[in-house]
């Protein structure tokens, strides 16, 4: 009697947890990155949509049309996805939705870092916003760590189509919004995330015996963006002074040591799409994606896509698709 009442308990709170709203929207069970089984993996960058109160039709347009060409394996939205134009929670909410709903109709992984806009109204905090994006079923974005500068410092792994190990790597960080008004400007990776990217990089070393080849989204570009121009070793339009931070903190620096992160790519000057190697390190912008932010005359809005290759996942390839 008393192992049919245990098996009866048992089953009953198996049925409970199975037509739980978590379990039936299946928010709990985030989806894994892993090379297709020709041992590709393709992604696509959008950035600067400057969407609000909702998302405009041309914005949507593009997003749709350029996923539909490229079948992406993973949508990287890289900041000031939303901005000064959602006046209120309600517009984040809807503006947001209206986002997340392009990739989770297609059921594509996808994931975010903030840009200097998109909590500028102060209307509603970063970690608000980032829990309501990862409330979706394939947004795989995190919090990341609450002792360092920002919030979204994460990375995700891609594992090998063969095998359950990490193949490659993507690290996202929050470049943050202005700087002091003493310095001016915009803000910067600060030194407690290169702390964390470093001890990350150790972590992935260690763990998996060698290098894990890596790419880095951020918002903001790096003051080495500059430089690199100024040697002319690029290819793409430059419609636009850079506009890094007045600070230089040093992550490039880290970089190199590290010798993990093969590209850093970024938004943020959105008529500026050139890519270039720098160091050995490749430095590329993404072209604004979003209608409703400045533009220039003439100039198409547009995406970056990668494509990363298990057999040499070092050296990938990227391109622009325009409007």
């Amino acid at each position: 009697m008393k192992i049919k009442l245990q098996i009866t308990l048992i089953f009953s709170l198996l049925l409970l947890i199975l037509l739980s709203p978590t379990a039936i929207s299946g928010n709990n069970l985030k989806p894994s990155l892993a090379f297709r089984k020709d041992g590709t993996f393709k992604i696509v960058q959008f950035t600067d949509l400057h969407c609000g109160p909702s998302l405009d039709k041309p914005t949507s347009r593009l997003m749709k049309k350029v996923i539909k060409k490229e079948k992406p394996d993973l949508v990287i939205l890289t900041g000031d996805i939303i901005d000064k134009k959602c006046k209120n929670r309600k517009d984040i909410k809807k503006t947001i939705t209206d986002i997340a709903l392009i990739m989770e109709k297609r059921k594509i992984p996808w994931c975010i870092v903030f840009g200097n806009h998109d909590s500028e109204r102060g209307i509603m905090s970063k970690e608000e916003m980032m829990n309501i994006y990862m409330s979706y079923s394939h947004n795989l974005s995190s919090h990341g760590p609450n002792n360092i500068g920002g919030i979204g410092n994460y990375n995700l792994l891609i594992k090998s189509s063969k095998t359950n190990k990490a193949v490659f790597n993507i690290y996202l960080l929050d470049s943050g919004t202005y700087a002091p008004k003493e310095i001016g400007g915009y803000g910067c990776i600060n030194f407690s995330q290169i702390q964390w990217y470093r001890k990350v990089s150790d972590q992935l070393k260690k763990e998996h015996k060698k290098t894990i080849p890596s790419l880095m989204f951020t918002h903001i570009p790096l003051p080495e963006f500059k430089e690199m121009w100024k040697e002319g070793t690029t290819e793409g339009n430059r419609n636009k002074e850079e506009h890094p931070s007045k600070i230089n903190s040093g992550l490039f620096a880290s970089l190199l040591e590290m010798k993990d992160v093969k590209g850093v790519f970024v938004g943020h000057d959105h008529t500026n799409d050139y890519v270039g190697e720098y160091y050995g390190i490749k430095l590329g912008y993404c072209p604004s994606s979003g209608y409703k932010g400045y533009g220039l005359q003439g100039y198409a809005r547009g995406a970056r896509v990668f494509l990363i290759k298990e057999e040499d996942p070092s050296n990938f390839e990227t391109w622009i698709v325009k409007d």
